[in-house]
């Protein structure tokens, strides 16, 4: 059982990437109850996007249309959650674009996408959000960011060359922007989650024999659910982590 804190998040503004479904959704739902505002980036249609949001608080929720793989729409991330809520405390780079496959049968464009997607988004969230952060003199705490990376961008995995090495190049860069900005009030960490049972690693549940191979890896021998990982990410974000900066956990259901 996942436990809510209401009240944790009260008065903090919060921009998800991929918003709207895996563990970016279960950050939206538990956000929400923990008392913060929250813009959900997606790339989902409109209508999805306004349907997933329908089922909360409407000043406390806003969905934002963004394919952040293109940079103008990365940056608007960051303009969109300040003109709608007049302010912005915590980001989460939480959005991913899987391609599988061993390098030599994978295309350039699906090798660049993963980057557009898991490398350079961040690169312009980053660029766009950390002035206006800056600007909060008045709180110990000026900024957070939580990065989702993978365990794939830690320790490498089969057919995951691409984006094992998009997520290899964010957990460094939450290494050296935590240095960079760590005396602005800015905190920057990251999780390395395995298994999670979200949209995107779908057919790993679906097919038996797939699913007793992977979960044989697992000291749990079970994918993660979204709010487990949630969870951790969300203890980043709090002021019970006001220390902790660099930070890159692999430890959300590491394999063995």
């Amino acid at each position: 059982m996942v436990y809510t804190f209401p009240g944790r998040f009260d008065g903090k503004v919060v921009a998800i990437t991929g918003g709207a479904s895996g563990i970016g959704a279960a950050l939206t739902k538990r956000y929400i109850a923990e008392g913060a505002k929250v813009l959900v980036a997606d790339m989902c249609d409109e209508a999805k996007g306004q349907g997933f949001i329908a089922q909360f608080p409407p000043e406390q929720v806003y969905f934002h249309h963004a394919d952040i793989s293109d940079p103008a729409q990365a940056t608007s991330v960051v303009t969109k959650t300040i003109e709608h809520f007049g302010d912005l405390d915590i980001v989460h780079n939480n959005a991913g674009y899987p391609a599988y496959g061993q390098i030599p049968d994978m295309s350039v464009d699906d090798w660049a996408r993963v980057f557009q997607v898991g490398v350079d988004a961040p690169f312009h969230i980053f660029r766009a959000a950390i002035p206006e952060m800056k600007k909060h003199t008045e709180k110990k705490t000026r900024g957070v960011f939580v990065n989702t990376i993978s365990s794939a961008g830690i320790y490498g995995d089969e057919g995951l060359g691409c984006y094992g090495a998009a997520k290899a190049a964010l957990a460094n860069l939450t290494h050296s922007m935590a240095a960079d900005h760590a005396l602005d009030g800015i905190r920057i960490n990251a999780v390395a989650p395995g298994w999670t049972r979200t949209p995107m690693t779908a057919a790993l549940s679906e097919t038996p024999e797939i699913f007793e191979h992977v979960a044989s890896a697992v000291p749990m021998h079970r994918p993660g659910e979204p709010e487990e990982l949630a969870a951790v990410l969300m203890f980043l974000a709090s002021e019970d982590a006001s220390y902790v900066t660099g930070a890159v956990s692999d430890k959300p259901s590491p394999s063995v």
